[in-house]
């Protein structure tokens, strides 16, 4: 039988959504959780060249939005490894004749490529969405603004100190 519907929320999602956390349900999770700290994972030695750019970019983002543990570190890798080989593939794709190869009787059918392709896209999809990291999955998580605010300096811009027009004064007719 398969599972119908959407898969559960993990107790970090829920909590950033504001969903009810139930404590009949939910409390295995919160001590799971609780012992696992935020932060950047030590990056595999196997992720390299495109990958690691990508694990460098994105992960510090992750970071700061609370969207990542340290115990995140492979499947987090697996995406950007997925990535890395999609760009890789998308090379070679440029050119529109790449995409149909010939069979011995003349026929003309997909490219391998292509199908690797497509294969990487539901795969980065897939590990996207355990990051936050979609529309669809950004959708439930709410953010604290003053927090947002906070990392973009919002708080040193509303010092007074720190005001370009300060020695400046309106004009007496």
């Amino acid at each position: 039988m398969s599972n119908m519907g959407r898969p559960p929320k993990s107790l970090q999602e829920k909590m950033l959504s504001g969903s009810r956390i139930r404590d009949d349900r939910d409390s295995d999770a919160q001590v799971a959780n609780a012992s696992v700290d935020l932060g950047m994972p030590p990056c595999p030695r196997w992720v390299k060249g495109v990958a690691r750019k990508h694990w460098d970019t994105l992960g510090p983002a992750l970071v700061n939005a609370g969207l990542i543990s340290v115990v995140d570190g492979d499947v987090f890798a697996m995406h950007c490894d997925n990535v890395a080989r999609y760009a890789d593939v998308m090379e070679k794709l440029e050119d529109i004749d790449k995409w149909l190869a010939k069979t011995p009787n003349g026929f003309e059918v997909q490219a391998g490529f292509v199908q690797i392709r497509n294969k990487l896209q539901e795969q980065i999809i897939k590990t996207a969405r355990e990051f936050g990291l979609t529309p669809a999955a950004r959708s439930s998580v709410k953010v604290n603004k003053q927090q947002q605010l906070d990392l973009l300096g919002a708080d040193a811009a509303t010092k007074p100190e720190n005001d370009p027009y300060e020695n400046y004064s309106f004009r007496s007719s």
